[in-house]
């Protein structure tokens, strides 16, 4: 009894502190406190970026440097840092990264990446000429970039002769990125605020806008072209979507309304494949990542329009619960919607989605028998199944939800795609799929 009262205050209080990081209020509070702070230091609008050389994101994003320059009136500090050591599945992360990066790139207006990544040596030497310059600045940043991702050897080897041991300016460099709440590279900040990558500039453009920074009439603004809607299509083929959600995954929940657009778009069957929590599995997912996390869906929520908050974590027994009904309710067609109700609860309503009730009534509003369903309820059948799912979505090389694989009724040219941010581009693999 004394662990239950513990479990549910522990629920309660941290329901508060998710509640609260992803509301407007939350934000615009924070924002206004740390401009007066900044005015009271007497600083200026710097903007931090954070740039590593790895990073086939990096790669991307300080192309844009110069731009972000010309157009606002900010000072820019950047940062080279080093790998975060908080990744799941490296081997994994970074090779599909580099396939990720290279098929947006021009669909962002930037340059493409070269044919494979650096070697870890071209790296290495980068890092060392780029922290001994004490001011780094954009231009020497691009050109030695260039020359670490086209593996220019005895180049680097030349311009990093006179230079001397850097290792303690990286571990510096990493540490500031954590304590400004990061842990990726290519990665802006300003003033409590994260931006990773080129997918988020829009934001930071509209906060500096906001301030009266801007110096002339451009904007970056970089991302994908928007993709106009089809009326409803027609053709003889049908594609397969198989879809990998995960209850505690808040870019999960903002992806259902756009996944359920698309099978009523195009002729494409979703298939839900559901795939346990991260700290279910025992991976850790430090707190400022987390916050990270939340926050960003956040600001993504209020730009897709989706509701976000109160939030009640449904991780440990309630998810558990909840997954135990899914392969039965998925047997009758249903797995979409009931995965959709279940994250809605958990993300826009702040319910408890293990609770018997819920459950009971969630099950009917579907139109499902619950005498039926609830024999499911409890039974430990589902967690086989997630599991296929998980190995089943590492295939390709994606170890996150939500991910994503198109292909046809063959399971032939299967097109893995990591990450609500890329739904576009399944809208974009489709139409093309359907021209050939």
């Amino acid at each position: 009894m004394i662990s239950k009262i513990r479990n549910f205050i522990t629920r309660k209080v941290g329901s508060k502190i998710l509640t609260n990081w992803v509301s407007e209020e939350y934000l615009l509070n924070n924002r206004e406190e740390r401009e007066k702070n900044r005015i009271s230091e007497n600083r200026g609008h710097e903007v931090y970026y954070f740039h590593q050389l790895k990073d086939p994101y990096s790669y991307l994003a300080c192309q844009t440097l110069s731009e972000l320059l010309d157009i606002y009136n900010i000072n820019l500090k950047i940062l080279v840092v080093g790998e975060p050591n908080i990744i799941h599945e490296p081997d994994m992360f970074y090779e599909y990264c580099f396939d990720d990066a290279s098929s947006i790139a021009s669909n962002y207006g930037l340059n493409a990446l070269p044919s494979k990544p650096p070697s870890s040596s071209a790296i290495k030497l980068g890092e060392r000429i780029l922290l001994n310059e004490e001011n780094l600045g954009h231009d020497l940043l691009i050109r030695i970039t260039e020359k670490v991702w086209s593996n220019e050897i005895k180049e680097l080897e030349e311009l990093s002769k006179h230079t001397q041991e850097v290792e303690s300016h990286l571990e510096e460099n990493n540490l500031k990125r954590k304590t400004l709440g990061h842990y990726q590279g290519g990665v802006f900040h300003y003033e409590g605020e994260n931006y990773w990558g080129v997918d988020r500039l829009s934001y930071l453009e509209d906060r500096l806008e906001a301030l009266g920074l801007k110096k002339n009439d451009n904007t970056i603004n970089k991302g994908p072209k928007i993709i106009k809607r089809p009326s409803p299509f027609e053709h003889e083929e049908e594609l397969i979507l198989e879809f990998f959600p995960s209850l505690n995954s808040p870019y999960t929940y903002i992806s259902f309304e756009r996944v359920k657009q698309i099978e009523l778009d195009y002729p494409v069957r979703v298939i839900t494949k559901p795939v346990l929590p991260m700290l279910m599995r025992n991976m850790e997912i430090p707190s400022y990542k987390g916050k990270y996390i939340l926050t960003d869906t956040a600001r993504e929520a209020r730009r897709l329009g989706i509701k976000i908050g109160p939030i009640l974590s449904p991780l440990g027994k309630p998810a558990e619960r909840a997954y135990s009904l899914f392969p039965w309710v998925n047997s009758h067609g249903k797995g979409l919607d009931y995965m959709y109700e279940l994250m809605k609860s958990s993300f826009a309503d702040g319910v408890d989605i293990g609770e018997k009730k819920y459950l009971k009534n969630l099950i009917k509003s579907l139109d499902l028998n619950w005498k039926e369903a609830s024999k499911e309820l409890d039974s430990n059948n589902w967690k086989q199944i997630l599991e296929q799912n998980r190995l089943d979505m590492y295939e390709g090389n994606s170890w996150g939800v939500p991910s994503f694989k198109l292909m046809d009724e063959q399971k032939s040219e299967v097109q893995t795609i990591w990450g609500q941010d890329r739904i576009w581009q399944i809208e974009k693999y489709i139409k093309e799929r359907l021209r050939r």
